[in-house]
């Protein structure tokens, strides 16, 4: 595998990442999962609203994530939304929030 491929394995770019980000819950199940794989633990050992900083969370990971997240939901995102909101269901609460129309 070349790293090219390598590198877009990291960051979700297949075109059946796209979720709606409008949907509260799959917005949720999506940064579930990419905390399960970046921790090495289960989805169900995680708690969404657990605060972000308990898991032990890097600014080099929130970064990450939020450029991953930007592309499967297709919307411009800031960069500090992980440092803007204190967990999973606060991210996703605001994403769903933005994605409506107004």
């Amino acid at each position: 595998m070349g790293l090219l491929s390598s590198v877009k394995g990291l960051f979700g770019d297949n075109a059946s990442d796209v979720i709606n980000a409008s949907d509260e819950n799959a917005v949720k199940t999506w940064l579930l999962d990419r905390l399960a794989r970046h921790l090495k633990k289960n989805v169900k050992d995680l708690d969404s609203a657990k605060p972000f900083d308990q898991y032990g969370l890097d600014s080099m990971f929130a970064v990450q994530i939020t450029g991953e997240l930007e592309k499967v939901v297709e919307l411009r995102l800031s960069p500090a939304l992980l440092f803007e909101n204190t967990c999973i269901d606060d991210v996703a609460r605001v994403i769903a929030e933005s994605a409506k129309p107004a």
